[in-house]
């Protein structure tokens, strides 16, 4: 989109030839982004003692990566944020460099695998901070709970050592693990690009639903897969299965603190016992309630969610040092009331996220099908196969859309991004 100037500001035109700036105007400064920090006791797994921390609050979905990175770092090592209400993202990406410049191996270390990442590393993580207050790319694979695609956005978390997780697994047993794994690899993306391929082949079977053209014996084996994977994906909307589930109870190490990725966001996930796993509430509608630190992540649509404080008591009791009584029914309402309140929140908060994405699509498609993907309608037929989608901000999500279906006005994109660091005139 070119630069628009208010005529009624600007100088009037003049003929002069050679387009000679008379006015130049300073850059317009970066707004930065600020975050409300909230206090909660911890105990640290490390050392078993209580302490008093600081967490990131989040007020919008761009920044998750960077909120949830920080909160766990924050919790499981001696990363710590200056006392005060709020911070910055520019604070906190500040505040992640120095931290790892600091579990930089010397040059003489030995190399291990999984250990802090070699000098020659830093430099290219360092690279990469910045993308975590907008959004990262990355790409889930669906066997297991660990597997990622190897991505500049999945190494930065392992140069922290920070473990990403996901819960979006297939039961190995299943007819759609083969399709999976014969079909896309177990990668979400090449699902994506598999199900957006057999629809346009099949004239919009396979995520219209429409009657489509006549087939081959083969064309229609591949269609009635892909029709399977859909009906699969969509069934599993939240992108947490029952099999991910319980193997995120079991496989994660007890008192493991990492950044699990959930319904297109980071989120800081503890597992405090055996198969008890708790998602830290970074919402900045609590940020002043030091009542809602914790909520459980009990089954894949959390209709049984239930949110506790800093020492996993659920809201609604009041606790001393030696023992935990129930208290009064009208207090326990109100809390039931709030946490309900909560819930409907973010559920509302998730819906305009959604209506956002539906709003900058790209010309040739339109919103539904896959969860978090967009359906391609028949005007975008042509461009199916080169459909790109990840999982990441909204920013980061229209840009590569336009990238895959609109290359000039990408390419348009880019040359204005190089210039808009140097002072701008007025031309008359």
């Amino acid at each position: 989109m070119s630069d628009h100037i208010d005529k009624e500001s600007t100088p009037p035109a003049t003929e002069s030839e050679g387009n000679t700036p008379l006015l130049s105007a300073s850059p317009a400064p970066k707004k930065v982004q600020e975050y409300r920090l909230k206090d909660i006791q911890w105990r640290d797994t490390r050392t078993g003692t209580r302490r008093n921390v600081k967490i990131v609050t989040q007020n919008e979905n761009g920044p998750c990566p960077l909120i949830a990175l920080t909160n766990v770092l924050t919790l499981s090592t001696n990363f710590t944020i200056p006392s005060k209400r709020t911070t910055t993202d520019e604070e906190l990406l500040g505040l992640l460099a120095n931290h790892l410049l600091l579990r930089t191996e010397p040059p003489s270390a030995p190399a291990e695998e999984g250990s802090v990442p070699a000098e020659h590393d830093v430099n290219a993580v360092l690279s990469l901070l910045p993308t975590l207050s907008k959004g990262l790319d990355v790409d889930l694979q669906f066997s297991h709970i660990y597997d990622f695609a190897v991505t500049p956005a999945f190494m930065l978390f392992r140069a922290f050592g920070v473990d990403l997780v996901h819960g979006w697994v297939v039961d190995p047993e299943s007819h759609v693990a083969g399709i999976l794994m014969e079909e896309c690899r177990n990668s979400y993306d090449a699902a994506v690009e598999f199900i957006f391929a057999a629809d346009e082949l099949s004239g919009g079977q396979v995520v219209g639903g429409s009657v489509g053209r006549e087939l081959s014996e083969a064309q229609n084996r591949t269609v009635a897969r892909a029709i399977e994977l859909n009906e699969w994906m969509n069934s599993n909307a939240t992108q947490l299965t029952d099999c991910g589930l319980h193997s995120l109870g079991t496989m994660l190490p007890e008192g493991h603190l990492c950044v699990l990725f959930r319904n297109n966001h980071f989120s800081t996930l503890y597992r405090r016992g055996t198969g008890e796993l708790y998602l830290l509430c970074t919402d900045d509608v609590v940020a002043g309630d030091e009542r809602i630190v914790w909520e459980t992540l009990s089954d894949v649509r959390q209709n049984g969610a239930r949110f506790l404080d800093s020492m996993f008591r659920p809201i609604g009791r009041e606790t001393t040092e030696d023992y935990v009584c129930e208290s009064s029914g009208a207090s326990e309402q109100i809390d039931e009331d709030y946490a309900l309140a909560l819930r409907l929140h973010e559920e509302e908060r998730g819906k305009g996220l959604q209506v956002r994405q539906m709003d900058r699509m790209p010309p040739g498609m339109d919103a539904g099908g896959l969860y978090g993907v967009p359906v391609v309608t028949r005007e975008g037929e042509g461009r199916l196969a080169k459909a790109i989608y990840r999982s990441e901000s909204d920013e980061n999500f229209s840009r590569r859309m336009t990238d895959a279906f609109l290359p000039h006005e990408a390419a348009a994109a880019k040359q204005k991004k190089k210039t808009s660091n140097a002072d701008r005139c007025i031309i008359c």
